[in-house]
């Protein structure tokens, strides 16, 4: 009865340590992501936990790791004037934010690739603002199925965005409509 005992205490004990995450292994309640909506425009997007939401000023979303900020803003089509396209959109933006920075350079030329719901394309610049220097990686990101597009800004210093590109542009590219 005794070892009964023992193994029945030795089990609790190991599944209350496995729970709160002592043995290495996570808590199941843990999120290890979060989902940011874009309510006005059915939009979403997905971070990792280090990232959280901030007053994005005139963004529809901005959220930031304290390293990195990723800024959101969001259109319908049925907002522009017939005669734009989400790319004039997405050119006029970058205009408009390389018009106040000095020292303007492009990294990495405009690309365009395809995502399961839409079409992405991205170009990433350096830039100097109040003698800061900064790299920006700007997005069209478009979903003609659904009426919608967003122009997003990825901002961070030249060595974190070097290092941590890919993280972040998988982060980018989890914006998606909601259902």
């Amino acid at each position: 009865m005794k070892t009964w005992i023992s193994v029945l205490l030795l089990i609790c004990v190991l599944c209350s340590a496995v729970g709160c995450g002592i043995v290495g292994i996570p808590a199941l309640s843990e999120p290890k992501e979060l989902v940011f909506p874009i309510e006005l425009y059915h939009l979403q997007l997905t971070a990792d936990t280090t990232f959280y939401q901030t007053d994005g000023g005139s963004f529809d979303l901005q959220i930031t790791n304290d390293k990195a900020y990723i800024s959101v803003m969001a259109y319908k089509y049925m907002d522009i004037s017939e005669d734009l396209t989400p790319l004039d959109v997405y050119e006029m933006q970058n205009e408009d934010l390389f018009g106040k920075r000095e020292a303007v350079s492009v990294v990495e030329e405009k690309k365009t690739q395809t995502l399961s719901s839409g079409e992405m394309t991205r170009a990433i610049y350096s830039a100097e603002r109040d003698g800061i220097k900064n790299y920006y990686a700007t997005y069209l990101i478009d979903f003609p199925d659904d009426k919608v597009f967003a122009w997003v800004l990825v901002t961070a210093m030249p060595s974190y965005l070097s290092e941590n590109m890919d993280a972040l542009h998988a982060i980018v590219c989890s914006l998606a409509p909601t259902e």
